[in-house]
């Protein structure tokens, strides 16, 4: 069987989070011969390493020699994608063991959609629940597979854009197609101290950008 999904994980300074997130793709019911995962280390301190025994499924380690920012690092991975889907994961981030199952199946069911997302959870670093929240009314940049043939639509990331990178693409990718929601809350969002979203200031920098 050949891989029809890649998982991207963009990484810095994210070591300690990563073994949660794998095991949550290691539990997934999808065979793990239908998806491979690839990590762009960001420029890491200490470099990110991966111990691929422990895992069931194939990861490939791409590597920044230095921090080249989020959309960059989304974008060094975009190159490397020859799947059918692809579809974003934080590296604190972990997912339900349906997740690429129930993503998959809406593209099985309606052959002309292009992006759909599920709901998700956001729970702190002990994993206790925060909220539930609607992709849909509260749209966040991961847990959206994609038919990969859009990035030759839209194009990649804005690396301008360091931040609310993710709205920008979104916007793009909405001009054109609708991004389909799945009103189940698969994606598991880690709220902590480090979120790169916790600068307001420097998030809604990026933000008031995206209406010039």
């Amino acid at each position: 069987m050949y891989a029809e999904i890649t998982i991207i994980i963009p990484c810095f300074n994210r070591q300690d989070f990563l073994p949660r997130l794998f095991r949550s793709l290691n539990d997934q019911v999808m065979d793990k011969n239908n998806f491979k995962v690839i990590v762009v280390d960001d420029g890491s301190k200490q470099p990110i390493s991966i111990n691929h025994n422990e895992y069931e499924f194939k990861i490939t380690l791409l590597r920044h020699k230095k921090n080249l920012g989020l959309p960059a690092a989304l974008n060094t991975a975009l190159k490397e994608v020859n799947t059918r889907f692809f579809v974003r994961i934080d590296s604190d981030d972990y997912v339900h063991k349906l997740f690429l199952t129930v993503l998959r199946l809406k593209f099985e069911l309606d052959s002309n959609a292009m992006a759909a997302s599920v709901d998700y959870i956001k729970v702190n670093q002990t994993e206790q629940l925060i909220g539930i929240f609607s992709s849909e009314t509260n749209p966040i940049g991961c847990g959206i597979m994609f038919k990969t043939e859009i990035i030759k639509i839209v194009g990649n990331y804005d690396e301008k854009m360091l931040l609310a990178e993710e709205i920008e693409f979104r916007n793009r990718v909405q001009k054109l197609y609708k991004i389909h929601n799945i009103a189940l809350p698969l994606y598991r969002y880690v709220q902590h101290d480090e979120n790169i979203t916790n600068d307001i200031e420097k998030y809604n920098y990026f933000k008031k950008k995206l209406n010039e």
